[in-house]
């Protein structure tokens, strides 16, 4: 009894606090509702819908049950094991097939790679040397909104073609209501400079130029 009342007592406590930070529940939130209805909500709106024992990294929709998980910061290693065994014994490009190429173009002027893995409902996200902040979060915002899209698209695991078709038209849709988001962010009180994305430290991603064979760092 006693221990439900402690519970109960820092929950409210919890609910109370308005972290003005994003983590991955919070950034879930704020860009699911943003996606839907073209406003941000402030850190006094989201604290009311947190759960507060949440599992790091999954996705969820408007507070909708998880339907993957995301992984951020990883290593391209984890990437190319996910994408393709047979890239995975090299963790080269040198000899990359068509689907690999298309993946490295389609996020060429971005700074992070993404791929979802639909076997196991996972996005992967490589990010580049030199990401700042809103790069993370645009990065997890991808993410959620391309597993969204899978997983209402294609009741079975979808194909690499499929990945990649939704991949190109997903970039294109969040690229062009971006700017709006983040005009929006700082306004609404979010502290975009610190974002909270990464429960570890993550690996970057060394893109030589002039050179399509990366190098981790």
């Amino acid at each position: 009894m006693l221990l439900s009342v402690h519970l109960a007592m820092n929950h409210a406590a919890v609910r109370a606090v308005s972290l003005r930070s994003l983590n991955k529940q919070r950034a879930n939130i704020v860009f699911s509702v943003f996606w839907d209805e073209n406003r941000i909500l402030i850190p006094e709106e989201v604290s009311q819908q947190e759960h507060i024992f949440e599992r790091d990294g999954l996705l969820r929709w408007r507070g909708s049950a998880p339907f993957a998980k995301g992984c951020i910061g990883v290593p391209l290693q984890s990437l190319l094991e996910s994408f393709s065994p047979a890239h995975a014994v090299t963790s080269s490009t040198r000899e990359a097939s068509p689907e690999l190429e298309k993946l490295f173009q389609i996020f060429d002027q971005e700074m992070y790679l993404l791929w979802y893995d639909s076997t196991y409902k996972t996005a992967r996200l490589v990010m580049k040397e030199d990401s700042r902040p809103m790069a993370l979060l645009k990065a997890w915002a991808n993410a959620l909104l391309l597993a969204y899209r899978l997983n209402r698209r294609h009741a079975t695991s979808a194909s690499a073609t499929d990945v990649l078709d939704e991949l190109s038209s997903t970039l294109t849709d969040l690229n062009g209501r971006w700017p709006t988001f983040v005009d929006q962010i700082s306004s609404a009180g979010w502290d975009v400079g610190m974002v909270n994305l990464e429960t570890a430290s993550g690996t970057r991603l060394r893109l030589f130029s002039g050179s399509s064979n990366p190098g981790k760092t």
